[in-house]
């Protein structure tokens, strides 16, 4: 859902109820206090849409089969949103293509020009719910169960194989058999994205499921996107400075259009959906660092279409469903098409050059680096690094002047948003930040304890999740891996509630790091290695002695010698030392 933010147009701000009534800078408008009357000037980032009572269902717990529907009925209603009237022969064509009348075309229209998101479309249900189960919940699992083994298979199988299948199971299990438009219902839900992907491969499945570009064109801002990783040419410290963390990672979006730097996150892990959606999240609401440095990178809003690489970092069901929550087209780029990427590689290249500028600069390659010492030479914190790109994306990259635009960046954004007149026309306003962040943060399922949320050695307790307590039912925690103050959490009312830490590493003081660099674990590891071998001796040490004095004391054998030749006590050799255990099991594997 957006907000658009033209005159006249009633909205919230920081509790307030307030009146649009025109721009007054990229990232600033001029509005009425509703309650006083008096003009103010209030920011972007702190307008949101008023609250509502109703809520739609999270887009994660909508079946696929039901999901699949909404898409399809989204792509075709949208266009419809801008258009006034439409005529009685669309809506009878579109209704008969969607299976409905069009009384209900109409409703479900109107609920979707209010709030234009996919999970709006969800049908309510009414009489028998939908998917209402009647088996016997062993056989409805014994269906799965044969779904899974016998039909997501390579091999291909039929259909009517799992029908017989089942049905065979169920008779050796004495349960009663289920009839095969009962296996076939549940089966042909299960047809899709993951079905063809067990049963074609890869390959086939892309070309099947997800969209293949033909060619990059945008000629307006957030038309397309383009996200990439890179890890960063510069060495980072540890917050006390004492370790050599290594090479952080960046994640950035580039706006095709005006070449802008729409989104950025850095951090220490490996590339990840999560990191993905967590630059979507940057690049779609207004910067948090226009908070502390107004206006320093005024660039926000929802794009039209993102396009990313083939790597697993990209495909996720949480990335999938928020993009297509919100009507954002994710796309990727066809296999051995490196053009595809060109604008994000080269300003990945752009931004890493400016990145060799810093102590602790791994440079392009290691014959570039010659004997520079990269880690000793190192001098900035991960935080510090951050804050060190934003100034050089925002005080350097967008002010100078494109090569390919032959204008700076951000004059190519602030002159695309503004109308014949020269005003600014900004871009839509995502209306509710917290949902749009809920669909696109990670989560974890967690159960509800009298103790709290516990997640990432932490615990996160607030007084509106007690009615969850006695509940084995696990939930989704969405958390923000930048800020562990908080987890949230859906009720099944559709409340959200946001949960502050209440114990644990998130609200410790502590600053001992948990973190180990890998001369401490080698160290730790070698320490571990000898105390195995030093217990193996003394247990193969024990043994033997055991064995040989219990051997000299039977009736009958001669007692080993007390003393030497010069009358000290002899010491008590064994013949042969066996190999210890540790030794046998090594070569046990080898």
């Amino acid at each position: 859902m957006t907000l658009k933010l033209d005159p006249g147009t009633v909205c919230a701000a920081r509790g307030r109820v307030i009146q649009i009534d025109g721009p007054d800078s990229l990232t600033h408008v001029r509005a009425r206090d509703m309650a006083t009357g008096n003009m103010i000037t209030v920011a972007i980032a702190q307008i949101e849409a008023l609250p509502t009572r109703t809520s739609a269902p999270e887009a994660g717990t909508i079946p696929e089969a039901e999901w699949k529907r909404c898409v399809a009925l989204a792509k075709d209603l949208t266009p419809l949103n801008s258009r006034k009237q439409v005529t009685g022969s669309e809506l009878e064509k579109l209704a008969k293509r969607h299976g409905m009348s069009v009384r209900q075309l109409q409703r479900v229209r109107a609920d979707f020009m209010k709030d234009p998101r996919t999970s709006t479309l969800v049908r309510k249900r009414g009489g028998r719910p939908l998917g209402l189960n009647q088996l016997d919940p062993k056989v409805d699992a014994l269906i799965r169960h044969a779904i899974v083994k016998h039909y997501m298979r390579r091999e291909k199988p039929p259909k009517e194989h799992v029908v017989v299948r089942a049905q065979s199971m169920a008779r050796r299990l004495q349960l009663p058999p289920p009839s095969r438009k009962a296996v076939l219902l549940r089966l042909n839900r299960e047809i899709g994205w993951a079905s063809d992907l067990a049963r074609e491969g890869g390959h086939a499945a892309r070309q099947k499921w997800q969209a293949r570009t033909g060619g990059l064109s945008a000629n307006k801002p957030l038309d397309l996107i383009q996200i990439d990783h890179t890890p960063a040419d510069v060495m980072v410290l540890s917050d006390d400075r004492l370790t050599v963390l290594g090479r952080p990672w960046v994640t950035v979006a580039i706006d095709v259009a005006t070449r802008c730097v729409l989104g950025m996150y850095i951090s220490m892990d490996p590339p990840s959906t999560v990191a993905v959606s967590l630059c979507i999240e940057h690049a779609v609401l207004p910067k948090p660092e226009n908070e502390s440095d107004p206006g320093i990178w005024p660039m926000y809003g929802k794009p039209k279409k993102i396009l990313v690489d083939n790597g697993k970092d990209f495909r996720s069901l949480v990335l999938d469903r928020g993009c297509e929550e919100h009507q954002i087209e994710l796309a990727w780029r066809p296999v051995r098409t490196p053009h595809y990427g060109g604008h994000i590689e080269r300003l990945i290249g752009t931004l890493m050059k400016i990145a060799h500028l810093l102590p602790g600069t791994t440079f392009s390659n290691i014959k570039e680096r010659g004997k520079y010492d990269s880690e000793g030479k190192a001098r900035l914190t991960l935080d510090e690094f951050r804050d060190w790109m934003t100034q050089k994306v925002c005080r350097f990259y967008h002010q100078r002047r494109h090569r390919a635009l032959r204008l700076p960046p951000v004059i190519a954004w602030e002159r695309s948003l503004s109308d014949a007149a020269g005003n600014i026309v900004s871009p839509p306003l995502i209306a509710e930040p917290l949902k749009f962040r809920m669909d696109f943060l990670p989560f974890e399922t967690r159960l509800v304890r009298r103790t709290g949320i516990e997640l990432n050695a932490s615990r996160y307790w607030h007084e509106d999740l007690a009615p969850m307590l006695n509940s084995d039912a696990a939930v989704r925690v969405r958390y923000d891996p930048r800020d562990p103050s908080a987890v949230w959490v859906r009720r099944p009312d559709g409340v959200l509630v946001t949960a502050p830490v209440i114990g644990g590493r998130a609200a410790g003081t502590s600053c001992i790091r948990t973190s180990l660099d890998q001369t401490t674990q080698a160290e730790l590891d070698a320490e571990i290695d000898m105390g195995f071998k030093a217990t193996d001796d003394i247990e193969t040490g024990a043994r033997q002695a055991t064995r040989q004095a219990r051997g000299n004391s039977r009736p009958g054998k001669p007692l080993a010698p007390t003393s030497g030749s010069n009358g000290s006590p002899a010491a008590l050799t064994p013949p042969s030392t066996p190999p210890s255990r540790a030794a046998i099991e090594l070569e046990e594997w080898a």
